[in-house]
């Protein structure tokens, strides 16, 4: 199956060309660095070091991989470490982070490019983050014996149907990893099921718990006076909302005001290249707002525009909304931070991705479900309305996300002594 798949994929890259190309225009890095997606990425001198070439899709894949890369560069200093993503978010985030040599965008999985790459980066160790399972890549990485591993692995049930559809394609590319750790059980039980050797799966947990802290008091007053908030006034944050979401938050939010005068609603839409969709839908509804970038005062609804600052922006908040949840197929986004920020965590009834963590914080009753704008106005307001149990549940929050760290330390273990081999 993976000869057809590379034979096909060079039919499949003189088409990408031009298509690719002419896509890449409306795109804020990907032009500029267009030649990276057809393999002409930066050469990597070894000059005696190893190389390890970490993948992580976008921006939240960045922030999980950081802490595992922060260990491993402590480690190692003299470790080449090249960072490839596939957005440009995650393009954005890894060279703010500024942790790697190199960064630049993962090729795309046809023959000649990920042949070039390979001859450019010449890796001792590859790493694939989350879901980035590119059949061509591995392959090559496997055929020319450089290990392969599986950070925070997320295969689903109904991934793995997906995958068992495609025939041996994916079942050889699992079986191709050196090491798969994944985020959680069903994780694990996914890759067995796709003939994984159970002796090659570790459940390690999710290192989102790593990479979130709570901010402290001076920073947390520092970030509420850039938001102009006053210490007194009722903050709730919908935050990676999706399309169809917005106006059920925004239906929610305009009930709440009449119990909840002067609350504010922090409203981050997932994609940035959504933002003047949501502001031609704040303007049909004629709700007030203001949008981050431009903030002078505090609206009943700053639009976030800006990247990176959403994780922090939860400790402004009483109660959270996390996205992608509402509207079917749905997901969800991570919990992880507005939990690491004491807040309890409204999401709607599709979940998929995230019920490993899903299902911890209900059992604490860090979490509840959602499923229409009723249901928001009457859990946000429980919860605005109630100090004191703000106060008990921010405490069993952040035990919680303190308990659950540890996944990073471990790959940076299973790095190093794949490394060493």
């Amino acid at each position: 199956m993976i000869y057809f798949y590379h034979l096909l994929s060079l039919f499949v890259a003189i088409l990408l060309l031009p298509l690719f190309s002419f896509i890449a225009l409306s795109s804020k890095h990907k032009w500029k660095c267009l030649v990276h997606h057809f393999g002409w990425v930066p050469v990597i001198k070894k000059s005696g070091r190893k190389t390890l070439w970490l993948h992580a899709l976008s921006m939240g894949e960045v922030v999980a991989a950081t802490p595992v890369l922060k260990l491993v560069r402590k480690q190692n200093p003299e470790l080449n470490i090249a960072l490839s993503v596939t957005t440009d978010s995650g393009y954005t985030a890894a060279l703010k982070v500024n942790i790697a040599d190199n960064v630049f965008f993962q090729p795309l999985d046809c023959l000649p490019f990920t042949q070039l790459a390979l001859k450019r980066i010449n890796p001792d160790l590859h790493v694939v983050t989350d879901t980035g399972f590119w059949p061509g890549l591995i392959d090559l990485l496997h055929r020319k014996n450089i290990p392969v591993l599986l950070f925070n692995g997320r295969i689903s049930e109904k991934s793995a149907r997906r995958y068992l559809i495609a025939g041996s394609l994916f079942k050889d590319t699992f079986q191709k990893f050196h090491h798969l750790g994944m985020q959680n059980s069903n994780g694990e039980i996914s890759a067995m099921t796709l003939g994984v050797d159970r002796k090659r799966i570790e459940v390690m947990g999710d290192p989102k718990y790593d990479a979130q802290q709570p901010l402290a008091d001076e920073e947390n007053e520092r970030l509420r006076k850039t938001f102009k908030l006053e210490e007194d006034t009722p903050v709730w944050i919908a935050g990676s909302t999706h399309a169809g979401e917005e106006e059920i938050i925004l239906d929610a939010h305009q009930q709440l005001k009449d119990e909840h005068p002067d609350l504010i609603l922090i409203l981050a839409p997932r994609r940035l290249e959504r933002v003047e969709e949501v502001v031609t839908l704040l303007k049909k509804r004629n709700i007030s707002f203001t949008l981050r970038s431009s903030l002078k005062h505090a609206e009943t609804v700053i639009l976030l525009d800006t990247m990176g600052e959403l994780a922090k922006v939860y400790s402004l908040g009483q109660v959270a909304f996390i996205g992608k949840s509402l509207v079917k197929p749905g997901g969800g986004h991570s919990l992880i931070e507005p939990l690491t920020c004491g807040l309890p965590v409204m999401h709607g009834p599709f979940v998929e991705n995230i019920g490993h963590v899903t299902d911890k914080a209900h059992e604490l009753g860090l979490a509840l479900t959602v499923k229409n704008s009723r249901d928001i106005k009457d859990k946000a307001h429980y919860f605005l309305g109630n100090k004191n149990l703000h106060q008990k549940l921010k405490e069993k929050a952040l035990a919680f996300t303190t308990e659950q760290q540890g996944a990073s330390k471990k790959m940076a273990e299973i790095i190093a002594k794949t490394l060493t081999i």
